[in-house]
């Protein structure tokens, strides 16, 4: 029924799976090493990436002094909110539809 449901949904041939296990088993220890410093590590290389850290306020210090470590320029931000604004959200989204007097929108 897979191979039904390829054929006739994916357009793709009877022998696919047989096909993309053989193109699985084809790749080698080096070809997945090459892929990796290709493409993954220069996410962590300070000079061609940046690094946005969310940290609870206990460990600034650790993420500030791992990130130095690692060759980032890091620049401390403390995001300033006021308590009062969390407590009724429904301020800032209030959609233009009308509200009922049974709470209802129209």
């Amino acid at each position: 029924m897979i191979s039904f449901s390829n054929q006739a949904l994916k357009g793709v041939g009877k022998n696919h799976q047989i096909e993309l296990l053989q193109k699985y088993q084809a790749v080698s220890k080096e070809d997945v090493l090459q892929a990796f410093r290709k493409h993954f590590m220069p996410l962590f290389d300070p000079s061609s990436s940046v690094a946005v850290v969310v940290t609870a306020p206990s460990k600034i210090d650790q993420a500030f002094d791992g990130l130095n470590k690692a060759g980032f320029v890091v620049e401390r931000r403390t995001l300033d909110f006021d308590p009062e604004e969390l407590e009724d959200g429904s301020d800032e989204h209030e959609s233009d539809e009308a509200e009922s007097e049974d709470g209802v929108r129209q």
